[in-house]
């Protein structure tokens, strides 16, 4: 289970309004707002939990190399 701290929820979210309203913007363009809002906010989502991932992947490495 992935667990956020309140910053990593904060990032998300303002990740996922920036997701979203481009989505919206592209969907107009394709003539299909729905499917543009959708695939911003799955893709934002996706982004954003694999950046805060490798972020705790990278910070755990590096505490564990100071202690060696």
């Amino acid at each position: 289970m992935l667990y956020l701290s309140d910053e990593e929820i904060k990032k998300m979210a303002i990740n996922l309004a920036y997701g979203i309203g481009l989505g919206v913007f592209i969907g107009i363009f394709i003539d299909n707002v729905l499917l543009g809002f959708s695939l911003g906010g799955v893709i934002s989502i996706l982004v954003s939990l694999s950046v805060c991932f490798i972020r705790k992947i990278l910070t755990y490495n590096l505490k564990k190399k100071e202690v060696n």
